[in-house]
């Protein structure tokens, strides 16, 4: 193997696994994500009073939903179905700060 060739293999192996180590995090806030709606959802209506709960953060909304939509290049199902779930998750905890009313859904 010459000199050119072995560094190039250097190149793409460092390459390799700076890719794999922020897979390793992505994945980690995943989880983190996970447990933490778990336990929210555990807590249940009694964690806090309806005034107390502004729902989720605008920022955390747009990460997660910037988060599933680089997931979709991805081969990982895993992942996708992941993010997919706390976006749900997320979304019905929009869904219960703001009612069906504000949400323009008629209720009768």
């Amino acid at each position: 193997m010459g000199r050119l060739q072995a560094d190039r293999c250097l190149e793409v192996a460092r390459e390799l696994r700076a890719a794999a180590e922020e897979a390793r995090q992505t994945l980690q806030v995943s989880r983190d994500l996970v447990r933490r709606s778990r336990e929210q959802t555990a807590a249940g209506p009694l964690a806090g009073s309806k005034d107390d709960n502004l729902g989720p953060s605008n920022q955390l909304v747009m990460s997660l939903i910037e988060a599933y939509e680089a997931a979709e290049n991805e081969s990982d199902t895993q992942t996708r179905l992941l993010l997919g779930h706390v976006l749900h998750h997320v979304g019905r905890r929009i869904a219960d700060v703001i009612g069906p009313r504000m949400a323009g859904i008629a209720v009768h």
